[in-house]
């Protein structure tokens, strides 16, 4: 019998059930029931995701003590205390106590008011599941595993700072999840959309916030696609009829314009230079989303200077080429007018895109201030001159209470943007007299990165060009007298440091992480630390033969660390010039990873997501002539590729695989190999092995391949396009990675990797005009590479394909094409430690042996 109906105020009811719930609904007052709390329920929920031990556990009792004992029916709230009920609470009896409090009569009213919003107890227990994936990748798996909304703090909380992932594809579900449930599209006209689930300025500025942070940590290259989902928010902000304002649609579409516009100029942890390009692209995405609009909107002042903070991180375009290439030897590089076309052109022409950007500022009603001026001088305007853009992440911006200081900011990159230390010490003079400033530790550190830059090479960098790297360019001092040369000449760099500290300043920032890395030995590298500030015990744990702490290595700062360990391995001794090397000089590289191995733990946020200390070890290791023992030169690269297996098994369990793993992994193989190849003899030459384990190392080498090269999300909305692979390989990969294949002997292989260039030559010509005119090189070389390596086996069916395939290549436009047997010939004898020669020697010889053998055969046979 059908229930009756009961009629209230706010409606018709069919059962008590439902009475109930809408009474919970209409009697709760929202301010009372949702006072502001600190810390914030998804803060709390946030430090028990991160609570992994006791330890943890127990620093956050406090909170957790608190969220557990409120009476509120916030959805975090609610989530933290139920997500409790169902954990293991014995070792935190207080706590249990606390959750245990509230009784199954105070749950009734709880999923009572939960339906009477619009949730169920079933979508709350789903929450939980969610939040009990082992790690974020999983979390994000449950989240987007349904296809229905869930709660926005969800959302952000699954987006917190201190999550780590480690694949791509978490960010762009997360992306492709919100843009599909929590935005309205920009031509929507669907009014039945829910507030609750469509996010608000606010949260939306969060959110995106948080999102390009952790794309920089995961995948550069897809900072586009948060800019882009960026965009389709700020386009959706008119068509929204449930956006609650207090202003107009154009001031909060301006507000999350500059907002995110400010975000992308955050630079990626790893290679944060090279990266650049793709924070570029990204703020390009949002310029011409608002140049799309009826109204353009408005850049502010800060918005202004992240475009120009992310400008002098890239490379010099084709017009600031041409003006370094004129200015190069000459200093300051001011204007000069050299031909009839020089004096047609106005000064504007030659200004970087910085310095445009830092003009459109001024136009625009912002004066320039001291911080502006570090910016020109990166850029290449020296007091009014244009001169020569610097390459460089931007300086320090002093704020507030301390705006001011941005004057030494101005003086360092005026120090930064010289050829050399000669001219650098100029500038820190020049700049001293002009302003009767002191120098500060940041006006020092630069000082000290000139005096400590490589000169640069003309032979391996011909293209390199002032400002495109730190290393140091020639001085043209011709026409100074041998007095001036010596009054100008800068001091050592333990005169400069020793100057520093007697004005009372301690070493500190990146100039002491350069110090610490160029030290001459551990002993000095460790004095620069303990100057510092920390602690003589905590110093003293990490020098050679100690035995450190987990909790000693957390108190030095992690880029400090890393200098540490860059330290040990640059002065891992060189075989070349000693026969007999002392054990403690042999140790420093094995000292080196087990600090690491200690400190970087793949439990802990750092081990996941902190690489250059496992880069500087395995490059070390991987580097010719290093010796990690006495003895000849095969068992010692044999050693060393023991050694370095080990710790790429380390490293891939805390980082994961990526590509700067991958390449050196190639390199040595190669020198092992090749080491081993020259100490055989004429008798084991053909047919000896190269290398123990070789089936296990190709197996290692071509799996990381096919991890690397594995696309990323295929079904991803065309609206919000993304980068092929997680870790980009460019041609510099591909041509060890097929010289790693020639000296496994891994003809197969070879093969295998010539078709997928070729398959994916869209991609490849992309990376390789990211390098200009090097990338292309590369490619031609490592095609010489297979067919000096796979050539003289190719049977003749692969040789037809492979030369129909670069036809039909051809045919469609390409560039590409097989290389001539000159050229092979002159790219085996021009490798510069004769590996090329000697392993084509032996592929040719084996297969003069292979062919007479069959020749032999067919003619018995026949006879």
């Amino acid at each position: 019998m059908r229930k009756p109906l009961t009629r209230s105020g706010i409606g018709l009811l069919s059962s008590k059930h439902a009475w109930s719930q809408t009474l919970s609904r209409v009697t709760s007052a929202k301010p009372r029931q949702y006072p502001q709390l600190r810390p914030p329920p998804n803060r709390i929920l946030g430090l028990r995701l991160r609570s992994k031990n006791e330890d943890q556990k127990k620093k956050y009792r406090i909170p957790f003590r608190f969220a557990a004992s409120l009476r509120s029916g916030r959805l975090p709230v609610l989530t933290f205390q139920r997500w409790l009920l169902r954990q293991d609470l014995s070792s935190e009896e207080r706590l249990a106590k606390s959750i245990a409090k509230k009784n199954q009569a105070e749950w009734i009213d709880v999923f009572n008011n939960l339906a009477g919003r619009g949730w169920s107890r079933e979508q709350l227990d789903h929450w939980i599941w969610i939040l009990s994936g082992e790690n974020g990748d999983i979390r994000v798996e449950r989240l987007v595993s349904t296809d229905d909304p869930k709660p926005i703090f969800l959302l952000l909380l699954l987006l917190r700072s201190d999550e780590t992932f480690r694949k791509v594809e978490s960010i762009l579900l997360l992306i492709r999840y919100a843009s599909k449930h929590h935005t309205i599209s920009p031509t929507s006209n669907d009014v039945q959309a829910e507030p609750r689930k469509i996010l608000t300025v606010s949260q939306f500025r969060i959110l995106i916030r948080r999102l390009i942070r952790h794309t920089q940590n995961v995948h550069p290259q897809s900072i586009v696609t948060a800019a882009r989902f960026a965009a389709h928010y700020i386009e959706s902000i008119p068509n929204d009829p449930h956006h609650k304002r207090h202003r107009t649609d154009y001031y909060d579409q301006c507000a999350v314009y500059n907002a995110t516009l400010f975000y992308l100029k955050r630079p990626a942890p790893n290679q944060p230079v090279a990266s650049m390009e793709f924070n570029w692209r990204a703020q390009k995405a949002l310029l011409s989303m608002s140049d799309g609009l009826e109204k353009s909107l408005i850049i502010n002042k800060a918005s202004y200077r992240a475009i120009r903070q992310v400008l002098v991180g890239l490379k010099k375009s084709g017009q600031e080429r041409a003006v370094a290439l004129r200015y190069a030897k000459s200093w300051p590089p001011y204007r000069q007018d050299f031909d009839g076309r020089d004096t047609k052109r106005t000064a504007e022409d030659d200004w970087s895109r910085s310095v445009k950007a830092g003009v459109l500022m001024e136009e625009a009603g912002y004066p320039k201030t001291h911080y502006d001026r570090a910016l020109d001088a990166l850029g290449g305007m020296s007091e009014g001159s244009p001169t020569i853009q610097t390459r460089s992440l931007p300086p320090k911006q002093w704020t507030d209470e301390a705006e001011e200081l941005n004057i030494f900011s101005s003086w360092a990159m005026s120090i930064r943007a010289t050829r050399n230390a000669q001219e650098a010490w100029r500038a820190f003079g020049k700049f001293a007299q002009k302003t009767g400033l002191a120098p500060t530790l940041q006006v020092y550190n630069e000082m000290f990165l000139k005096l400590l830059a490589n000169p640069v090479d003309p032979d391996s960098s011909p293209d390199l060009l002032p400002g495109d790297s730190r290393e140091a360019f020639p001085v043209h001092n011709a026409n100074y007298s041998q007095y001036e040369l010596a009054r100008l000449s800068p001091p050592a760099v333990s005169e400069l440091y020793a100057e520093m500290i007697d004005r009372g300043i301690k070493p500190g920032g990146h100039g002491l992480r350069n110090l610490i890395s160029h030290a001459k030995s551990i002993e000095e590298g460790l004095r620069y630390l303990q100057d510092s500030g920390i602690s003589t015990d905590i110093v003293k744990s990490i020098a050679l033969f100690k035995m450190p702490s987990y909790q000693a290595l957390r108190r030095i700062p992690l880029q400090c660390f890393n200098s540490y360990i860059q330290l040990l391995c640059r002065l891992q001794p060189d075989r070349r010039g000693s026969d007999n090397i002392s054990g403690e000089e042999l140790c420093r590289i094995r000292h080196a990873i087990k600090l690491v191995s200690i400190r970087l733990t793949p439990d802990t946020t750092e081990g996941a997501t902190f690489r250059p200390p496992w880069y500087a070890i395995l490059r070390a290791l991987a580097r010719a002539h290093i010796a990690v023992q006495n003895g000849p030169a095969a068992e010692n690269d044999l050693e060393a590729l023991e050694l370095f297996m080990e710790t790429f098994e380390s490293a891939r369990r805390g980082i994961g695989i990526d590509s700067e793993l991958f390449i050196l992994l190639g390199r040595v193989i190669q020198k092992a190999a090749l080491s081993r190849l020259r100490s055989l003899s004429e008798m084991e030459h053909v047919e000896a092995p190269l290398v123990p384990n070789a089936e296990s190392l190709l197996n290692l080498l071509t799996s990381t391949f096919s991890k690397l090269t594995t696309p990323i999300v295929e079904d991803m909305p065309t609206s919000l396009p993304i980068t092929h692979f997680q870790f980009p390989l460019s041609p510099p990969h591909l041509h060890t990675y097929m010289r790693a294949l020639g000296f496994l002997e891994a003809k197969d292989e070879m093969v295998r990797l010539a078709f997928w260039m070729m398959d994916n030559y869209e991609y490849l010509t992309q990376e390789a005009n990211r390098l200009s005119s090097r990338g292309q090189a590369m490619i031609a070389k490592t095609f010489c590479a297979f067919y000096s390596f796979a050539g003289p086996a190719l049977e003749e069916d692969v040789q037809q394909e492979l030369t129909t395939r670069m036809d039909h290549l051809i045919a469609e436009g390409g560039n590409w094409r097989w290389p001539t047997s000159e050229e092979v010939e002159s790219y085996a004898c021009g490798d510069v430690r004769g590996g090329a020669d000697i392993l084509r020697r032996r592929i040719l010889l084996r297969s003069h042996i292979n062919s007479s053998q069959n020749n032999n055969q067919l003619e018995e046979a026949a006879a």
